[in-house]
């Protein structure tokens, strides 16, 4: 069902774009993010969330902290890139974008921060034009960002503890996991030796991580890989793993190859991308609404933007265009 909504928003996306109604694709999407970050900060500070380890995070009209921080993390890069390319409503693009960044904060998601940062520094390698500088404005963004997100947010607290607790995946049956990180090493070593003993080649099949032999709950249900990309590689094996990267490799190269030429909506797509790629590695990122909602709606406006090549939009609405130049002709 997951992957029919991937490709029903795509397909949604392609359509609005070559009947001329990108505004309201990207429109509807920009009120649905708002409407999201801003009932998550609102929520926040009325005390609605859930609390974990004696703090409040917040979970807006999702109802869950890693949602909410996803669908933050896609805004914030999204909207923030776009609001340095374009030049129409650049405020809001702004606002979004900040907001954005101050519920990462509030939810205390490591992995967002980190793949925000991830995020800039592919930036600087691939698509800055002057690397010194915007490695110099990094730096310098990053000394107080860092100085406040350890001292003065959840974050920090987290960081401390797994710093404090160190990484040990030989630990004794009912022994206390002293972080999450922790807890993550481990389940992704019993994964990880359950797929080399007895699924190298094959992969244990589609969904069926959580039936490996790894942490699992009193019951015997076993947990998430909280990382897509162990996940898909358990799973699917080497080779099928492989065809999953390619694809994804054929997807996102022209997106790349246009954000190069300047494109806003495909450099804040790109780097979205890239963004939502390395929060994969430590959280379950690609079937939630960030991805599989959004991601795929702009991606299907992008494509309909590449189908509508000059001549075929000058063919495709010479109605428009001729009404326009009559109306230039009058005047």
């Amino acid at each position: 069902m997951k992957i029919l909504l991937m490709g029903g928003f795509f397909f949604l996306g392609f359509i609005l774009c070559i009947y001329n109604k990108t505004s309201v694709a990207l429109g509807t999407l920009t009120f649905v993010i708002f409407v999201h970050i801003s009932c998550g900060i609102i929520g926040y500070f009325l005390g609605v969330g859930i609390i974990i380890e004696d703090v409040l995070r917040p979970t807006g009209i999702t109802g869950r902290v890693n949602i909410l921080a996803n669908i933050a993390l896609f805004s914030c890069v999204f909207y923030g890139i776009r609001c340095f390319l374009e030049n129409k409503n650049r405020w809001l693009l702004f606002y979004i974008s900040f907001s954005s960044f101050i519920l990462i904060l509030l939810s205390g998601t490591l992995k967002n921060i980190i793949s925000l940062f991830g995020a800039y520094v592919v930036y600087v390698f691939l698509s800055s034009k002057n690397k010194i500088v915007s490695a110099f404005f990094f730096i310098i963004l990053a000394l107080p960002l860092t100085y406040l997100v350890i001292f003065y947010t959840p974050i920090g607290e987290r960081l401390i503890e797994t710093a404090i607790a160190g990484v040990n995946v030989e630990v004794e049956e009912g022994e206390k996991l002293e972080s999450s990180l922790q807890w993550r090493v481990l389940h992704w070593k019993l994964l990880l030796d359950d797929w080399i003993g007895r699924f190298f080649f094959q992969g244990s099949g589609i969904g069926q991580a959580v039936n490996m032999n790894a942490l699992k709950i009193s019951d015997g249900k076993g947990y998430s890989a909280h990382s897509d990309w162990l996940k898909y590689l358990v799973e699917l094996g080497p080779i099928f793993f492989s065809v999953f990267i390619y694809y994804h490799y054929k997807l996102v190269k022209p997106l790349y190859v246009a954000s190069r030429e300047g494109a806003a909506l495909e450099s804040a797509t790109f780097y979205t991308f890239i963004a939502l790629v390395i929060a994969m590695l430590a959280g379950p990122v690609y079937f939630t609404v960030c991805f599989f909602y959004f991601f795929w709606l702009v991606l299907g406006v992008i494509a309909g933007k590449r189908y509508l090549k000059p001549e075929k939009i000058k063919k495709h609405y010479s109605h428009e265009l001729n009404v326009e130049v009559l109306r230039n002709t009058l005047k």
